[in-house]
């Protein structure tokens, strides 16, 4: 019998997320400025850094145990350096919130699309299973 592989898990650090921790602080502008530049590389990863704790609360609501978390969290990941590109320094918004929503809104669809797509067909049995193995 093969050996049944755990599902992949999305640790959440609650400890933090129930304070008045980095999820809630705000980005500054002058960091997602320097990360929509060619050469905003590391500004990008420290953003990721920043929003991680948001996303991984993000994908643990998304996902209800219906697609598979860990790749609703690359979604979410992917989406945030869209946000980056997509965001306007002088707009009101939050860079936080405006990337939280913006993420949100990839995995909802990600999710949908999932969902909607039926399962692929399982193999039809060989000549050897039908016949007992040799």
């Amino acid at each position: 019998m093969p050996e049944k592989q755990d599902k992949p898990v999305i640790r959440l650090d609650y400890a933090s997320l129930g304070g008045s921790g980095s999820p809630d602080c705000e980005i500054d502008r002058a960091l997602v400025k320097k990360a929509k530049g060619l050469l905003g590389r590391h500004a990008r990863e420290e953003i990721l850094k920043l929003i991680d704790q948001n996303l991984r609360v993000l994908t643990a609501e998304v996902a209800q145990r219906q697609v598979n978390p860990e790749l609703l969290y690359k979604i979410g990941q992917e989406a945030v350096g869209e946000a980056i590109k997509a965001y306007k320094i002088k707009q009101r918004e939050d860079f936080r919130e405006f990337a939280i929503a913006f993420a949100r809104q990839s995995m909802f669809l990600a999710k949908n699309k999932m969902s909607r797509e039926p399962a692929p067909p399982a193999a039809p049995p060989t000549r050897e299973d039908g016949l007992g193995g040799k």
